[in-house]
C-alpha cells in the first residue's frame, strides 16, 4: 500500500483520513501545512510536517501527497498549495472511492471522487477537483481543474464548467451549459443557460446571474465568513 502525505489540518483533513481508513486506500503517514499555519504536531496521533521542508522531515521521499483542502476563496487556496507540490515535484494522489461508477477513465491528479458519484462516458475532469458524495456528472462533459462539486449535484451531458468553479450541493446544471471559470452555482440551484466567467446564480437570494470582476469573485466563497 503506498504511503501518502495529506496536506491540510483543518477539518477535511480529518474527512480525507477517515475516507481513506474506511477504504483502505493509502497507508496514511502524516499530515503537512504551511510553516506558518503549524500550530500542533500531532493530529488523529500522526505526525504534522511543514510543507516547505516535507522530505527532509519525513527522511525519505517514499510517499505520494494528497490535498485536502476544499473550496475556500473559491478553490484559490487549494489551487495555490496544488501549483506548490507539483513545482517541487511531489507525486500527486487521487481519492477515488471503489464505490464510484467510473464510464470515463480518470487521467488527472489530486482529484477527490466520493461515494456513490457517477462519472458517465467520454467525460473529462481536470485535476485538483473534488466531487464530493452521491454526485452525477453526465456524458461527453468537461470539467476544468480545481472545481468543488458539492453532494448529490447534477452536471448535464455535454456541460463544460471552466477552471476553479463551484458548484453547490444538489445544485442541478443542465445537458449542453456552459459554466464559465470561476463561477458560483449555489446550492439547490437549476442552471439552464450559460454562465460568464467570474459569475455567480443561486436562484434562492437572486432572480439574474451576477458577474464581478475576478478579485471580487473568490471572495464570495470564504469558509470562515461563511460567505457564498
Amino acid at each position: 500500500m503506498d504511503k501518502l502525505i495529506l496536506v491540510g489540518i483543518g477539518t477535511n483533513a480529518r474527512l480525507a483520513y477517515y475516507f481513506i481508513q474506511y477504504h483502505k486506500l493509502y497507508d496514511v503517514i502524516g499530515f503537512a501545512v504551511n510553516q506558518q499555519y503549524k500550530n500542533s504536531d500531532k493530529l488523529i496521533d500522526l505526525p504534522v510536517y511543514t510543507l516547505e521542508n516535507l522530505s527532509e522531515e519525513v527522511g525519505h521521499s517514499n510517499f505520494k501527497v494528497f490535498i485536502d483542502v476544499l473550496w475556500n476563496r473559491l478553490n484559490s487556496d487549494r489551487r495555490y498549495i496544488y501549483n506548490y507540490c507539483i513545482d517541487k515535484g511531489y507525486e500527486m494522489a487521487n481519492l477515488i472511492s471503489p464505490l464510484a461508477v467510473l464510464r470515463s477513465e480518470i487521467t488527472g491528479n489530486n482529484i477527490w471522487i466520493h461515494d456513490h458519484v457517477v462519472i458517465q462516458h467520454d467525460t473529462v475532469i481536470g485535476s485538483n477537483t473534488a466531487i464530493m458524495q452521491g454526485t452525477l456528472i453526465g456524458a461527453n462533459c468537461k470539467v476544468g481543474p480545481h472545481c468543488f462539486f458539492g453532494a448529490h449535484a447534477i452536471l448535464g451531458g455535454g456541460s463544460i464548467v471552466g477552471e476553479q468553479s463551484f458548484i453547490g450541493i444538489r445544485a442541478t446544471v443542465f445537458d449542453g451549459t456552459i459554466i464559465g471559470k470561476k463561477c458560483i452555482v449555489g446550492a439547490c440551484t437549476p442552471v439552464k443557460r450559460n454562465m460568464p466567467d467570474f459569475s455567480k446564480y443561486a436562484t434562492s437570494s437572486d432572480v439574474v446571474i451576477k458577474q464581478y470582476s475576478e478579485d471580487e469573485i473568490c471572495e464570495k466563497l470564504m469558509y470562515k465568513l461563511n460567505k457564498r
